[in-house]
C-alpha cells in the first residue's frame, strides 16, 4: 500500500485563525431569531461580522426589541453605510403566503436581495403526556395514560406541532432557494471579477441551510413530549434529505441538535429536574440530568453556528451535530 500523499507545506497558505470563524459579509435569515437559541445565533453572527441578519417570527415586538438591542451593541464601524445588521421581519412560517411575503421583502432589499445562510429555527414544544402522575409521583396505569393521550387534540396540538417543527422547515427552505442560489451567483461573479468597488459579498463557502432540531429527535424516552420528539426526528430527516437534494444546485444543509439551553421550551424539563433558569450566568443542573452539570449557554451555541457558517465548516454537508453536555447518554437513544 502506498503512503498517502501529503499537501506541500511550502505551497499551503498560512491559516489565519482570526478569519477562520469570521462571517464578515454574510447575509442570513433566522426564523425564530428573536428569542432562545435563535437569539443566541443572531447575536453570534452579528458579533462575528455578518453584513445583515433577518430575524423572522410572529411576535414583531419581540423581534424589534432583539434587533434594537443587538444593533445598539455593535461597533459603529462594523457597517460603514450605517445600515442595521439585524432586521426584524414578521412571518408565520406555517403560512405559504407569509413566507412568500418574507422572501419578497428580502429580494427587494437594495442592500442585499440574497441569502448566504438560512437557519430554520422556529419551533414549538407540543403537548405533554407523562407516564408519571406529577402530583403523586406514581406511575400511571395503562388506562390512565391511554385516556390522557387520546384527550390531546389531534388537529390543534399534534398536527400544529408538526406544522411548525417539520412542515415549516421544508416550506421555508423551498421558499428561500432562489435567494440562496443568488448568494452563490454573486459570490462566483465577484470571485471572477475581483472585489472591485462597493460591498464585498460572502464567498468563503457555498450557501447553506441549517436546521435547528433537538436531541429529542434521538431520544426514545421523549422527556420533552411524544409529539415533540417525533416531530424533531422528522425535522432531522428533512435536513438529511435537503443535504442530498440541494448540492446539485450548490446549496448545503446541516442539522444542529441542541440539548438543554435557556428557552421557554426547556423550562418545564429543567424545573422537573430541580433546576432553575432564573438569575442568568451558568445554570447548574444535576449531573444525572446533564453529565457536564449545567445547561448550554450562548458561547456553546455560538461555537456551533460560527463553525457551520464560517470557512471552518465549509466542507460540511449532511452533518447532525449534537451539543447537549452529554444528556443524550443518560437515555436510550438512536444513532444519528
Amino acid at each position: 500500500m502506498s503512503a498517502p500523499v501529503a499537501a506541500s507545506s511550502a505551497t499551503a497558505p498560512p491559516i489565519d485563525v482570526s478569519n477562520l470563524f469570521s462571517v464578515k459579509g454574510l447575509v442570513a435569515l433566522i426564523t425564530g431569531g428573536g428569542s432562545g437559541i435563535g437569539l443566541m445565533m443572531t447575536q453570534s453572527l452579528a458579533s462575528a461580522g455578518a453584513k445583515r441578519i433577518y430575524i423572522a417570527g410572529r411576535r414583531l415586538s419581540v423581534l424589534r426589541s432583539a434587533a434594537h438591542k443587538i444593533n445598539s451593541s455593535l461597533p459603529q464601524n462594523q457597517n460603514p453605510n450605517q445600515e442595521p445588521v439585524v432586521v426584524p421581519l414578521e412571518c408565520d412560517v406555517t403560512s405559504p403566503s407569509s413566507l412568500s411575503s418574507l422572501v419578497s421583502s428580502i429580494s427587494s432589499d437594495p442592500y442585499t436581495g440574497y441569502l448566504n445562510l438560512l437557519v430554520c429555527n422556529a419551533g414549538v414544544g407540543g403537548p405533554q403526556v407523562s407516564v408519571v402522575d406529577k402530583e403523586t409521583g406514581q406511575a400511571k396505569s395503562l388506562s390512565e395514560f391511554r385516556q390522557q393521550a387520546l384527550a390531546v387534540d389531534f388537529d390543534k396540538e399534534w398536527e400544529q406541532t408538526f406544522r411548525v417543527n417539520v412542515g415549516s422547515v421544508w416550506y421555508t427552505s423551498m421558499a428561500c432557494l432562489e435567494l440562496l442560489e443568488k448568494g452563490n451567483t454573486l459570490a462566483a461573479q465577484q470571485q471572477q471579477e475581483g472585489q472591485g468597488q462597493g460591498q464585498v459579498v460572502w464567498r468563503e463557502s457555498a450557501s447553506q441551510i441549517v436546521v435547528t432540531s433537538s436531541i429529542a429527535a434521538l431520544n426514545k424516552a421523549a422527556p420533552g413530549g411524544w409529539a415533540y420528539g417525533v416531530s424533531k426526528a422528522a425535522a432531522t430527516h428533512v435536513g438529511k434529505q435537503l443535504a442530498t437534494l440541494l448540492p446539485r444546485w450548490g446549496i448545503r444543509c446541516n442539522v444542529i441538535c441542541p440539548g438543554l439551553f435557556p428557552s421557554d421550551m426547556a423550562a418545564p424539563i429543567v424545573q422537573a429536574a430541580g433546576g432553575s433558569m432564573t438569575g442568568g450566568g451558568v445554570i447548574p443542573l444535576d449531573k444525572k440530568t446533564v453529565p457536564l452539570g449545567r445547561m448550554g449557554d450562548e458561547f456553546d451555541m455560538a461555537g456551533q453556528i460560527l463553525y457551520l457558517a464560517s470557512r471552518a465548516g465549509a466542507y460540511l454537508n449532511g452533518n447532525v451535530i449534537v451539543v447537549d453536555g452529554g444528556r443524550l447518554t443518560t437515555f436510550p437513544s438512536t444513532g444519528y
